[in-house]
């Protein structure tokens, strides 16, 4: 999986609105109705999607930016989640603070590709202090 800013950005707004962030999961298809190739055709991209959000949410949660939620990963490959409430820590809400203004984001994202920076947690707060030092003047 390929680590998707906005994407992290997004599932850190929902959460802090308490939307829940397996809305745009998709339904898991099933056989009936079907042929073998649309049926394959549509696990594939069902698995695509379910694969980006319990990778980015995984990574939040492992991060410290995310409470209330557990990713467990079978040796099957399967993907399960338990929820509770899931909540914003206080990192989370530093984190989303620094990327929320849609200016700012897109800022901090093209100072870092200028720079030659690869984006990680700490270059964006590093960065969102650098961007918002330089917008004030």
């Amino acid at each position: 999986m390929k680590r998707d800013w906005d994407f992290l950005r997004k599932l850190l707004t929902d959460i802090e609105e308490e939307r829940d962030p397996f809305k745009d999961l998709p339904i898991e298809p099933s056989w009936k109705d079907q042929d073998e190739d649309t049926y394959k055709n549509e696990l594939e991209k069902y698995r695509s999607i379910e694969s980006k959000l319990f990778g980015h949410l995984e990574l939040l949660v492992n991060s410290g930016y995310i409470d209330g939620l557990e990713l467990t990963r079978s040796t099957g490959g399967g993907l399960y989640y338990s929820a509770a409430n899931p909540r914003l820590t206080m990192a989370g809400h530093d984190l989303l603070n620094t990327m929320r203004s849609s200016a700012i984001w897109e800022s901090i994202k093209e100072t870092a590709k200028s720079k030659g920076i690869e984006l990680t947690f700490d270059a964006i707060k590093a960065l969102g202090t650098f961007v918002l030092k330089a917008a004030i003047g």
